[in-house]
């Protein structure tokens, strides 16, 4: 067995070790150092080993961070979120190194996996999979973590980032509700949460007439 092997297994042994316990890593870096200083609670929406850089995308109220260990970012930092499921929720101390509309490159300095972190855990969870709208099938909506995708007659309609709220602007105090993101220049639509259950989702517009939307499972 070479060195690196040994190296690599030692790695994920202490990953692994980490992963059963309340994960927290701390690069001991100076925050400002390579940006922006940045310290958010985000989603982990999942990491990809399987390319030549491996990466993680994190969302956090609509916003996405990209996450690579080719920046300076730790590699054992990218290999502990790489441990973690979908929708896991994570305190972040960071720098930002480059900054769009919608999404920012960030080196992650520290961080901290909490579940508590997330008091919409339940609603996130049963947002997750596959959705009919009951009204007229054609219209169906898939979840995969703060992701929505939605099609017509199977094909692609439109996608945005979900963000789940106490309450918005325009839901006069109701709520939960739900915002979806779709891009940096409109106002996003904010629907107002009557009921998520794993097999059913009703809602309503925020600011609307009051009628009601239910989705099923296909």
């Amino acid at each position: 067995m070479t060195l690196k092997t040994l190296m690599l297994a030692g790695v994920a042994m202490a990953m692994a070790s980490i992963a059963q316990a309340q994960m927290f890593i701390d690069s001991g870096v100076e925050s400002g150092t390579y940006g922006e200083p940045l310290e958010d609670v985000a989603m982990l929406q999942g990491c990809v080993f399987e390319q030549e850089v491996p990466s993680c995308e994190l969302t956090s109220n609509g916003f996405t961070y990209w996450v690579s260990w080719n920046e300076s970012t730790p590699s054992y930092i990218v290999e502990a979120m790489g441990t973690l499921y979908v929708n896991a929720p994570l305190w972040l101390r960071a720098d930002i190194v480059e900054m769009g509309d919608m999404s920012a490159q960030v080196t992650v300095l520290a961080m901290r996996h909490d579940p508590a972190l997330d008091p919409f855990a339940e609603i996130r969870a049963n947002l997750q999979g596959q959705w009919v709208f009951a009204a007229d099938p054609a219209y169906t909506s898939s979840v995969w973590g703060d992701r929505v995708t939605e099609e017509i007659n199977g094909d692609y309609s439109s996608e945005y980032t979900l963000q789940l709220a106490d309450s918005c602007e325009k839901s006069n105090g109701q709520g939960p509700v739900m915002i979806a993101h779709i891009n940096p220049w409109d106002e996003p639509p904010c629907m107002i949460i009557e009921a998520v259950t794993a097999e059913k989702m009703i809602m309503q517009l925020a600011g609307g007439d009051g009628t009601l939307f239910k989705y099923v499972r296909p």
